[in-house]
C-alpha cells in the first residue's frame, strides 16, 4: 500500500513540474550544391559539391512562484560541450524579471547585443552563408580572441531604450588556471534606441568594448572597440543598415589600429526577397555578399547565395588576392 501511495504521489509531483516547465524544439535543414573558392572539411577546393546541413535547438523555460522567468538554450551541434563549466559553447542560461534579464553562457556581449549586423537588412539567408562569410563581413566582435564563451550579460529595457553590460572571462580550464588568452577577459557596455520617424522604423546602437590582452602569449595592452550602427526599415519592404567600428591596439599590440565600415540593403515583396551587403576593413580586407530567396511556404524556400572576398592571399585554393563562392538549394525551418 505504501508503495502505491508513494508512486501516486511521485506521479502527481512530476506532473506539476512538467506543467510548470516548458521545452521547445526547433530546427533547420539544408540541401543543395556549393561551389567556388572555399574550404570544405579542411580542404581548399574550387569544385562543385553536394551540401547538406541539419541543426536542432532546444529552448527550456519556466516560471517561479514570484514571477521570475528562467530557462536555457542549447544548440545540438554543441551538445558534446554540456557539463564543461569552462567551455559551454552553444549553451546559455538566463533568468529574467521586472529588474531586467541576466544571461550566462555562449551569448552576445553588450556591444554585439546593440549593434545591427549588415545581414539585418532583409537577408533571406543562403544554405552556405555565402553572403555573411566574405572577408569584408563582421559578424561578431567576440572578445577579441581570448575568451572562453562564458559571457555574463545584464540587460534592461525602458521605453524605446535597451541598456546592456557584459563581461566575458578569459580562457581557462575548469580548475581556473589560465592556459591561453586574457586573464581579465573582455568587458562591454551598449545602448540601443528604437523609434519611428515618418513611417520608418529606426534602430540605433552604440557600444564600447575593452579586452585585456596582458595574458600569456598575447599582447601587452588593452584592445578597445567603439561601434555604432543604424538600421532603417521602410513600409514598402525596403530596409537598410550602416555601421562603423573603430579598433585600437588590435590584439593588444600598441599602435596597431583598425576600423570597419559596412552597408546592407534588403527588399522583400510577396514570396521574393533579396539582400546585398558590403564591408571593408581599413587594414585591407573587403568583400560583398548577395542572397536571394523564393518562399515555397510551410517553412521551405529556394535560396541562392554569392560571396566575394578581396585581400592579400585570401583565396584558399591558390592564395591569390580574391576569392568567390556560391551556393544554391532548399532551406527548411521547423
Amino acid at each position: 500500500m505504501k508503495k502505491v501511495l508513494f508512486a501516486t504521489t511521485a506521479l502527481v509531483a512530476s506532473a506539476g513540474v512538467a506543467a510548470a516547465q516548458g521545452v521547445a524544439l526547433s530546427g533547420s535543414a539544408e540541401m543543395g550544391i556549393v561551389g567556388g573558392d572555399r574550404t570544405l572539411d579542411g580542404t581548399a577546393t574550387d569544385v562543385v559539391q553536394f551540401w547538406n546541413d541539419v541543426d536542432i535547438a532546444f529552448t527550456l523555460s519556466g516560471e517561479s512562484d514570484n514571477g521570475l522567468t528562467f530557462g536555457a538554450n542549447v544548440d545540438l551541434d554543441e551538445a558534446a560541450n554540456l557539463g564543461g563549466e569552462a567551455d559551454n559553447q552553444g549553451t546559455s542560461v538566463f533568468i529574467s524579471g521586472d529588474w531586467g534579464t541576466l544571461t550566462l553562457g555562449d551569448t552576445d556581449g553588450a556591444l554585439d547585443r546593440v549593434m545591427q549586423e549588415a545581414n539585418t537588412a532583409g537577408d533571406p539567408g543562403s544554405i552556405a552563408d555565402d553572403e555573411t562569410t566574405h572577408a569584408g563581413y563582421l559578424g561578431s566582435f567576440g572578445d577579441g580572441g581570448g575568451g572562453d564563451n562564458q559571457v555574463l550579460r545584464y540587460e534592461y529595457s525602458f521605453g524605446d531604450f535597451l541598456f546592456a553590460i557584459s563581461h566575458e572571462q578569459g580562457a581557462q580550464l575548469a580548475s581556473g588556471v589560465v592556459v591561453t588568452g586574457d586573464p581579465d577577459g573582455s568587458s562591454a557596455i551598449g545602448i540601443r534606441y528604437s523609434t519611428m520617424v515618418s513611417n520608418v522604423d529606426l534602430t540605433v546602437g552604440l557600444g564600447y568594448q575593452m579586452t585585456d590582452f596582458n595574458g600569456v602569449g598575447l599582447g601587452t595592452t588593452d584592445q578597445t572597440i567603439v561601434g555604432v550602427s543604424v538600421l532603417a526599415e521602410f513600409a514598402a519592404g525596403f530596409s537598410a543598415v550602416v555601421g562603423y567600428s573603430d579598433w585600437s591596439d588590435v590584439a593588444g599590440v600598441a599602435g596597431v589600429d583598425d576600423s570597419h565600415a559596412y552597408i546592407g540593403l534588403g527588399y522583400a515583396t510577396g514570396p521574393f526577397s533579396i539582400h546585398a551587403n558590403y564591408g571593408e576593413f581599413d587594414s585591407g580586407n573587403s568583400g560583398y555578399g548577395l542572397a536571394a530567396a523564393y518562399d515555397l511556404g510551410g517553412g521551405a524556400s529556394l535560396n541562392l547565395g554569392y560571396g566575394h572576398s578581396d585581400g592579400a592571399g585570401i583565396n584558399p585554393v591558390d592564395l591569390s588576392d580574391s576569392a568567390s563562392f556560391w551556393s544554391f538549394g532548399v532551406a527548411m525551418s521547423f
